[in-house]
Parts: C-alpha cells; sequence; structure tokens
C-alpha cells in the first residue's frame, strides 16, 4: 500500500462521542477498499471517497470496533489519505469507516482492520524521483507556501537546487502515485553556480534558512521564492545550518562559524582555542547546548551560539545530532556524531563522549526516537537511544551515498546522490 502523501495532516482533537446519524439526508456504503498502515504513534489511512459522502473514522485499542460503539474514539469529516497521531506504540488498535449524505444517520461499518504503532525505522523506502540528476545535501521540514496549517519538506544540493514536496490539491492529485514526491519551487532560486549544502526551518523566524559554497545564504518564507543574502562576512563553503527555532548557526570550511538572529544578518562568533578545521555537522540540543563536528575529530560546544569552546576527539566527523528522552520524570540528553570509516561518538553531556566504529563511511545522523546514521553505499543503522547496539538496516538505494536526514512527524526522511530520496515511518 502506498503512504498517504507526506503533507500531514494532524488529527483534529477528540470530541465527546456522539451518535452517528442526523437528519433529512441518508446513510451511504462504507467504503470497501479501507487500508491502514501503522506508523511511530500513528496510523496512515487510506480509501477510495465518493463525492458527497462524509466519512466516519471509528477506532480503539483492540482487534475490533464497531461505529457508534461508547468506548470508541472517532474522528468527524475525514478524507482520504488520512494521518491519525496520538496513538501508542505496541499497542494494537482497530478501526472501521462509515459514511452518511447530507447529514443522514450513519450507515453500517467497513471491514475492520487493525494495526500496531511501532518506532521508525525498520523498514525503508525509495521516495519519488526528483528528476534532476543532482546530489542533494539536506532536508528540512516546515510550514509550506500555503499557510501555517500546512507542512512539508524542503530539499536542497549542488547546482542551487531547491525542491519542495507538493502542498495544493492540484499538485498532490498530480503525483498522487508517490507517498514521498517532489516538484520543483517556482519563484526566484538560488544561483546555479552555488551548491547548497544545508537547510534548516526556523520556527520562530517563520522561514526556511539555507547555506552553501562562498559563504552563500538564502532565505524564504513561502518555499517557493529564496532571497541570497548580501553576506554572510565568510567566502567558505557552509557545509551545515541548524536551529533553536530563533536563531540559526552555520558552520564550514578552515573553522568558519556564524549565527544569525534572523537568517538575513550574519554574526561572527569566538571559538577558543581557534579552530582551522572543515566544520561538517551543527545541531541543537534543548537543554541548551550546540555542537558542531569536523575534521580531525573537532568538536566545538556553546550555551549562546555566540562563545565556542573547542575540543579534539577520535575519527573524521561528518554530522552530529541531539535529542532529549523523558523517563519517569527524568530527562536524558543524547548527542551522537559521526563520521568517516565508521566513526560514531556518542554523549549525554557533549563533553565526555564514547566511541564505537561501524562499516562504511557515515555521512548523516539523526537522534530521536532512535539514532538513525546513514552513509555511502546507502548504508543505514539504527540503534535505541538508552541502547549500545546498532543494527544494519535493509537500504533500498544499496549504490547511493545519503546525505541529508531528518526526522519529522515520527518519519526519517533522507537524501542524496543522483536527487534520490528515501524514507521510514
Amino acid at each position: 500500500m502506498l503512504l498517504p502523501n507526506r503533507r500531514l495532516i494532524l488529527a483534529a482533537p477528540l470530541i465527546a462521542l456522539l451518535s452517528a446519524c442526523g437528519g433529512g439526508g441518508s446513510s451511504a456504503p462504507a467504503p470497501a477498499d479501507v487500508t491502514v498502515v501503522a506508523g511511530e504513534k500513528q496510523a496512515f489511512i487510506n480509501w477510495t471517497a465518493e463525492a458527497g459522502v462524509e466519512y466516519w473514522l471509528w477506532f480503539k485499542a483492540g482487534s475490533s470496533v464497531s461505529p457508534g460503539e461508547k468506548t470508541a474514539s472517532y474522528r468527524l469529516k475525514v478524507s482520504p489519505p488520512y494521518v491519525l497521531t496520538g496513538l501508542t506504540d505496541a499497542t494494537e488498535y482497530a478501526f472501521t469507516i462509515n459514511a452518511r449524505k447530507d447529514g443522514g444517520e450513519g450507515g453500517p461499518g467497513s471491514t475492520v482492520q487493525t494495526a500496531t504503532p511501532r518506532l521508525a525505522g525498520d523498514a525503508w523506502y525509495v521516495g519519488g524521483s526528483v528528476g534532476s540528476g543532482k546530489t542533494l545535501r539536506s532536508v528540512a521540514y516546515g510550514v509550506s507556501s500555503s499557510g501555517a496549517s500546512t507542512n512539508g519538506y524542503v530539499a536542497v544540493g549542488d547546482g542551487g537546487t531547491i525542491f519542495r514536496t507538493p502542498d495544493t490539491a492540484t499538485e498532490r492529485n498530480y503525483i498522487s502515485s508517490a507517498p514521498l514526491s517532489w516538484i520543483a519551487t517556482t519563484g526566484t532560486g538560488v544561483a546555479s553556480t552555488v551548491d547548497l549544502k544545508g537547510v534548516v526551518y526556523a520556527s520562530s523566524l517563520a522561514k526556511y534558512v539555507a547555506v552553501g559554497s562562498n559563504g552563500t545564504a538564502a532565505y524564504s518564507s513561502d518555499v517557493n521564492t529564496w532571497t541570497t543574502v548580501s553576506s554572510t562576512g565568510t567566502s567558505q563553503t557552509l557545509n551545515a545550518i541548524a536551529t533553536n527555532g530563533s536563531t540559526v548557526v552555520a558552520v564550514g570550511d578552515n573553522g568558519a562559524l556564524r549565527y544569525s538572529n534572523d537568517g538575513i544578518t550574519w554574526n561572527a562568533t569566538s571559538v577558543t582555542p581557534a579552530v582551522t578545521a572543515n566544520l561538517r555537522g551543527v545541531a541543537y540540543s534543548t537543554n541548551g547546548v550546540w555542537v558542531a563536528v569536523g575534521s580531525g575529530g573537532t568538536v566545538l560546544t556553546s550555551t549562546d551560539a555566540v562563545n565556542w569552546t573547542a575540543s579534539t576527539q577520535s575519527g573524521d566527523l561528518t554530522a552530529v545530532a541531539a535529542v532529549a528522552t523523558t523517563t519517569d520524570s527524568v530527562t536524558t540528553y543524547t548527542f551522537v556524531a559521526v563520521g568517516a570509516d565508521g566513526t560514531v561518538l556518542t554523549s549525554n553531556d557533549a563533553s565526555t563522549w564514547t566511541s564505537t566504529v561501524l562499516a562504511g563511511n557515515l555521512t548523516a545522523v539523526s537522534a530521536a526516537s532512535r539514532l538513525v546514521a546513514l552513509g555511502t553505499n546507502g548504508t543505514i543503522y539504527t540503534r535505541e537511544v538508552a541502547g549500545t547496539t546498532w543494527t544494519a538496516q535493509t537500504s533500498p538505494v544499496a549504490g547511493g551515498t545519503l546525505y541529508g536526514l531528518i526526522n519529522a512527524q515520527g518519519i526519517y526522511t533522507a537524501v542524496g546522490a543522483n536527487s534520490t530520496s528515501v524514507y521510514a515511518y
């Protein structure tokens, strides 16, 4: 089954249970082709909708459910594809859909489908073709061009390449056969002489910010139209970018390190001791710590994005990520960096690091419900945040290198060489 469009419509809040009846209309047959696919804390539900028919989704924990059942939850006026969020992993749920016309009484439910949500990362799939053949370096997730109610992905890469996921109904219908699809932006872009290396969505700034070769930075508030800033204060290639929502930090070659509070004006930083390493990754942790990594095992940390402290660890580092997990009211902060020759560093304080070596050269990492590391030849590894063992996953792109990776809405999405994109839900 194909997953629904990656716009990921958030489910409406649970409302008080009402009877599935109305007046003046009639019931309608339930759809015969309902499918449910489990995701992480969510379920992807699809069916063929008929014009003029209103659909209700009924669900509850267990293996059975029926319309109007007092112990069931429901959603009104749902449309396919539908993403039901807020579920509990490792719990089986039952789903059924009934229908009505013109406010009439709800009809019988569709054949009950069951699904058990689980952590993402075990099964990976190829996304829709981008078509440009360019190397994609980074991917971000944020508000799309139609406004705050709709989110989407943006991928950037060599030659000023910028792609986004579909937003309008027409766009989604046009390429509905692909669960993760990409289309070109339609407004002013970035010069084709610029290789874009990193992109983020800064929520408090309500804009995307991208960086790349020759110290280039550009921003967009509507996904389609991008403005290149006059100067970032450096001509070094900027290889990566991170944000805490209101501040963005970019790192690059020869120790280049810049920050901005609006994505437009960029400022210098202070690093002690000074570094000349090629910085290739940067991340922000919700405990207020920024971490940047680079060649020669270089690790930089900061609590204000302005003043940085340098240390040297093992490996030639290419990417870094951070995540906070809470168990029994205790929050643990985890940092993970990856690099060449399978280098993996993990830490709970960004100061003391533990080293592990995996196979291959690792180029991207994400930290969410799981730690996920990607690399050359389509390499994919996963590890439980609280665990120690990394597991090699089957890659759908065994011949390509993956460079950009993000976790959004419980889904891992990555981009790489030859316009490749993959995802795990």
